[in-house]
């Protein structure tokens, strides 16, 4: 590791130029970080002023479904010093296909977040949800909600057809529910597009220049590909941006050079105001960096909200039925992704507490969840149920819904009910598996931290040795990718250093 000096640079943006061009927005100025070796290293969107690095602690913010969550990293002793968590709240809606998020709560709780961060930050990294979109003016003010990856408007009725089928037929491109792209061209379809609204981005982006002071005109190819702007090996799909962004869109994101700075912190955010601040990644791609230093010949297996599987690729060749994304100028991913997991799991706890309730009685979340493990352990062997928990549908069929089946006199009861609903998450993921080579599988996520009987089934299905490291999420994989950017630790460096984090213990953390 080393204590970078950090030198503003601001060379011209030739790629924001030509979209510019191709999309009627307009170029705009970059900046730079180096190092002591004055090697550039890092073109940026914002400028920051010249600091010394001299501290150590570097933040991750993941930007999830559910909750958000801010991961305090001591990389000088290998420890996570602290972690806070707020949830994430859907917001009612009569259109069953809409799916909307706070986006202006959500700036809010970060900023919130930060604040509670005692020490001096030298990074912060940024992750989370991706696919989804916002609009805002051009002073970055939210004009829209977040329109999240589970919005399914790009395939509501319109016209005898769905704005996915129209965008289909004209650029040769399907883009999946929920993809930002084609929830844009669903809202020019219907009319939606909110008066005002000068650009268009991810709730990651739009986090991230709320932290450094203005809007981002970059971001990672890990989001731009989940927009559906490029291809995983990083063509851009230029037929498909004329149809989507008209020539006056919102304007849109360039692609930002790997392991970059957006801009600084700004002051009174917390004691860490100045930290230089890293273009947001993909929430899956965090994840998988960090806590595979050593990806070849391994899976990681993360069930939260929703459920994937991730296996390392050094070429752009995918399975049928998987995606292939880019990883961070490594490789690439080759992902089996379900659409439900944990948020099926949660369904279910909803009824059980909705039934609870009716009854008179009074309880708690976490008391439900406490009473489905409990009737879980309780049944002897393998449920005789068989759930299939796709009740938001697939990548391949948004209109598929999921079943019980198996039901009998005998066996219609909580713990086989739950257990079964366990089994169904794991079976959609273990479809996935290709196993040729592989000794182990990483598991991660709220649901297999939270309750052990994911890793039980995954163990059992996968028929693999099973790995849990000590710390996972996306947010700790932002954290070390902030610090890289930053210049705190070396691309080199890095597997070790997460290494070191899992055998480490982390005194003094805590996760109010």
């Amino acid at each position: 590791m080393h204590r970078p000096y950090l030198i503003v640079l601001r060379p011209f943006n030739f790629f924001q130029s030509i979209i510019g061009e191709l999309i009627g927005c307009g170029a705009s100025s970059a900046s730079a970080y180096t190092s002591g070796s004055d090697k550039v290293l890092n073109p940026t969107a914002n400028s920051c002023k010249v600091e010394i690095v001299m501290c150590t602690y570097t933040a991750g913010i993941d930007l999830g479904t559910t909750n958000l969550e801010l991961i305090l990293l001591d990389i000088k002793n290998f420890r996570v010093a602290e972690r806070f968590s707020v949830p994430v709240h859907r917001i009612p809606r009569d259109n069953p296909y809409a799916y909307e998020q706070d986006a202006v709560g959500i700036v809010a709780s970060v900023k919130e977040l930060l604040r509670r961060v005692k020490e001096p930050l030298s990074s912060v990294g940024i992750t989370g949800q991706v696919h989804g979109m916002v609009y805002t003016d051009e002073a970055l003010r939210p004009l829209s909600p977040l329109y999240n990856w589970l919005d399914r408007r790009g395939v509501e009725p319109w016209n005898n057809r769905t704005p996915q089928e129209v965008l289909e037929a004209k650029t040769g491109v399907r883009l999946a529910a929920g993809v930002g792209l084609l929830t844009h061209y669903a809202n020019r379809l219907f009319d939606r597009v909110p008066a005002g609204a000068r650009r268009l981005m991810g709730i990651t982006e739009l986090v991230a220049g709320s932290l450094t002071g203005g809007p981002l005109s970059m971001t990672d190819d890990s989001i731009l590909a989940s927009f559906g702007a490029c291809t995983p090996e990083g063509f851009c799909r230029t037929e498909l941006l004329r149809e989507v962004l008209s020539p006056d869109c919102p304007a849109f994101l360039d692609r930002a050079p790997h392991f970059s700075v957006a801009g600084c912190l700004s002051a009174g955010l917390c004691s860490g105001g100045g930290a230089p601040v890293a273009y947001p990644v993909g929430d899956n791609q965090a994840g998988f960096f960090g806590v595979m230093p050593y990806p070849e010949d391994a899976c990681l297996v993360s069930i939260g909200t929703s459920g994937q599987i991730s296996f390392f690729s050094p070429k752009p060749v995918c399975p049928s039925g998987m995606e292939l994304r880019p990883y961070l100028g490594k490789g690439y991913l080759q992902v089996g992704a379900t659409l439900a997991a944990g948020k099926s799991y949660e369904a279910l706890a909803g009824l059980i507490k909705e039934i609870i309730l009716a009854s008179g009685g009074c309880i708690e979340e976490e008391g439900v969840f406490t009473l489905m493990k409990q009737a879980a352990r309780a049944v002897d062997g393998n449920p005789s149920l068989v759930f299939e928990t796709t009740l938001n549908g697939t990548r391949q069929d948004t209109a598929k819904r999921g079943s019980i089946t198996g039901i009998c006199l005998d066996n219609l009861h909580l713990g086989n009910l739950v257990l079964a609903a366990i089994d169904g998450i794991v079976w959609e993921l273990a479809g996935f598996v290709k196993s040729q080579g592989l000794s182990s599988v990483t598991v991660t996520g709220n649901a297999p931290r939270k309750n052990d009987m994911f890793v039980e089934a995954i163990r059992r299905q996968f028929n693999l040795a099973v790995r849990t490291p000590r710390f996972d999420g996306a947010g700790f994989g932002a954290a070390i990718i902030g610090a890289l950017a930053a210049g705190l630790v070396k691309d080199g460096e890095t597997a070790g250093l997460i290494e070191r984090f899992q055998q480490e213990e982390s005194p003094g953390a805590h996760t109010p």
